[in-house]
């Protein structure tokens, strides 16, 4: 059996793009629900695995390709076979502006559709490890352009993703079992209403059931219970409005916060910094700060 690898394969290349390989196993308590500022490809080369994404959970297998948007709340769940290998791609959206043209958008591949931000592909395994060996292992910035060429096979990835969103046969469709479809319907309100009162018996007094109910089918169905779900929410868009308006005072109650004192405990205890300093680290520039939660 092979030995377990785990690396950064960019280090040092942009401070816009983080590329990830993984073959260690999923350790579940340390797989947390999170979402990013930026954009996550994560790609499956062999073995299996369960990941929620945005409200469902999804098998992985070799080819499977999920497109993470910004905002949606993910998880790596489980591993469900001995060996599981696997690569994460974040980009930010200034890195994909940047390397697009007026003719050819390679954000079309993250745009959503309807209410369904993120996406789910299946492909060829072999065309995937071909687009992939030239980030299986970290670029020598000591030879002169390996990095263009390593940022350049990176554009070129995110051209053939775009290609197989547009050939809609590459494409999944993430179906909502009819059990499942009032907690969709939950989450779908959540989401548009997160100024709103969105207290348990709120929500579910809006749609006439018990919160006792709500409570345990929303955990059985995501996996999170409905509180956290609506924090991390809460707090992702703070970091929205953050950018926009530069001044915590202002813009926390829009955020569905009924507490200063809360809300900065609650953003510190999630991101690891404060309001103030997150707003400093915008005001430096577009970089990606990454914590590890796959």
């Amino acid at each position: 059996m092979k030995d377990k690898m785990n690396y950064i394969a960019n280090t040092m290349v942009s401070d816009l793009y983080e590329i990830f390989y993984i073959e260690e196993l999923v350790d579940e308590d340390k797989t947390l629900y999170h979402l990013h500022d930026f954009y996550e490809i994560h790609i499956t080369l062999s073995g299996n695995g369960l990941f929620y994404l945005d409200g469902t959970m999804h098998e992985l297998s070799a080819g499977t390709v999920l497109l993470i948007h910004s905002g949606d709340l993910h998880r790596i769940v489980a591993q469900k076979s001995s060996y599981f290998e696997r690569m994460y791609i974040f980009v930010t959206p200034e890195f994909i502006e940047n390397s697009s043209t007026k003719h050819t958008n390679l954000k079309n591949c993250f745009q959503p559709i309807g209410n369904v931000k993120s996406k789910i592909l299946k492909t060829s395994i072999v065309e995937l490890i071909d687009h992939l060996k030239h980030f299986m292992k970290p670029p020598n910035l000591k030879n002169y352009g390996e990095d263009l060429l390593y940022e350049q096979a990176l554009v070129n990835f995110l051209l053939y993703l775009n290609k197989l969103v547009l050939n809609k046969e590459s494409e999944i469709t993430r179906d909502v079992s009819p059990q499942n479809e009032l907690m969709d319907r939950v989450i779908k309100y959540v989401n548009n209403n997160l100024k709103e009162d969105l207290s348990l018996y709120a929500v579910a007094s809006h749609f006439y059931i018990s919160k006792y109910h709500l409570s345990h089918k929303f955990k059985e169905v995501t996996d999170i219970t409905f509180h956290n779900y609506v924090l991390k929410k809460r707090l992702f868009y703070a970091k929205q409005l953050l950018r926009k308006h530069n001044n915590a005072n202002l813009i926390y109650s829009d955020c569905g916060f009924k507490s200063y004192s809360y809300f900065l405990k609650a953003f510190k205890k999630e991101f690891g910094i404060t309001p103030k300093e997150f707003m400093n680290l915008t005001k430096k520039g577009n970089k990606m700060y990454f914590n590890k939660h796959h």
